[in-house]
C-alpha cells in the first residue's frame, strides 16, 4: 500500500514497487491520477487498486485502516508518503492548513503505521516505510510546521523499527533532500532547485537502502554530508543559514 501515490514519490514508489513484483493498493485524493498509475501498472503485469481519500479526515483514515485489516493475509509492505509542506513565517499560514499539515504528516502516518505494525506483527514478516525528510534533522525557519512534523516521523520511525525488529519487521524512514516533485509548488516555494534529485533516483536509493536492511535511507551524498553537519555544528547557527535561504523562496 503507497499512500500519496497521485505524483512524485508516492507515484515512482508505485511504479518501481511493480517493477519488484508487487500488487498494489494506491491510495491518494486525486482518483484520475491514481487510475493513470493504476493503467501503466498493469502494462507492467501487475495489478493496482485505486482509493480515492482524504486522509486529513479521520474517516478516511478509519477507513483505510479497516481496509488494511480486511486485506491482512496480503500486505506485505505499507509505504506513508502522503504529506505537504506550508512555506513562509509561522504566523502568516492559516491555522486550518497547520491543522491539515499535522493530521497528515503525523496523526495519519502514525495511524496508518499503528494499523501495518499489528497487522504485520502477526505475521511476523513485512515492512514499513515512511517518508521523512533532510529537514527532520533540524529546524527551518519559514517551513517550521512541515520540519518540525519530519523530525517526528523520524523520531517515531526509528523507535518504532526497534521495537518490531524482533518481531521480523523492517521498518525504515526515507529521508529526500530536494527532489523534483510537486512539493515546492504547493508549500508556495519560489525557484527551481537545479539540483533536485528526480523522484525515481530518490526512490531508488530509498528501496536499496530498505532491501539492504537500513532504518534510515538519506538520498544522495550532498544530502547525506547536510544532515551529518547539521547534527554537529551550534544550532543557532544552522538555524540562521536554514532562515537565510528559505528567505529567498518565500
Amino acid at each position: 500500500m503507497v499512500t500519496g501515490a497521485s505524483a512524485g514519490i508516492g507515484w515512482e514508489m508505485g511504479r518501481q514497487l511493480a517493477g519488484r513484483g508487487y500488487d498494489l493498493l494506491l491510495v491518494a485524493r486525486r482518483e484520475d491520477r491514481l487510475r493513470a498509475l493504476a493503467a501503466e501498472i498493469a502494462q507492467r503485469g501487475r495489478s493496482a487498486e485505486v482509493r480515492a481519500l482524504d486522509l486529513t479526515d479521520a474517516s478516511g483514515r478509519a477507513q483505510l485502516a479497516a481496509e488494511m485489516e480486511q486485506r491482512s493475509e496480503n500486505l506485505e509492505l505499507v509505504v506513508n508518503n502522503a504529506g505537504f509542506g506550508v512555506a513562509g513565517a509561522t504566523t502568516d499560514a492559516p491555522l486550518e492548513r497547520i491543522r491539515g499539515l499535522i493530521e497528515l504528516n503525523i496523526l495519519a502516518l502514525t495511524e496508518l503505521s499503528w494499523a501495518a505494525a499489528k497487522i504485520l506483527s502477526q505475521r511476523r514478516k513485512g515492512g514499513l516505510i515512511n517518508v521523512a525528510s533532510t529537514a527532520a534533522f533540524q529546524a527551518v525557519p519559514y517551513l517550521n510546521i512541515y520540519s518540525a512534523s519530519k523530525a517526528y516521523v523520524l523520531s517515531f520511525t526509528e523507535a518504532l523499527a526497534e521495537e518490531l525488529a524482533e518481531r521480523g519487521i523492517h521498518v525504515m524512514a526515507l529521508c529526500p533532500g530536494s527532489t523534483q516533485t510537486e512539493f515546492h509548488a504547493v508549500a508556495g516555494l519560489k525557484g527551481a532547485i537545479p539540483s533536485a534529485m528526480t523522484a525515481a533516483e530518490c526512490v531508488r536509493i530509498g528501496l536499496a537502502d530498505f532491501e539492504a536492511g537500513k532504518r534510515v535511507s538519506i538520498t544522495g551524498f550532498r544530502n547525506k554530508a547536510t544532515a551529518f553537519a547539521t547534527r554537529f555544528a551550534p544550532r543557532r547557527l544552522v538555524h540562521k543559514a536554514a532562515a537565510s535561504m528559505m528567505r529567498n523562496r518565500r
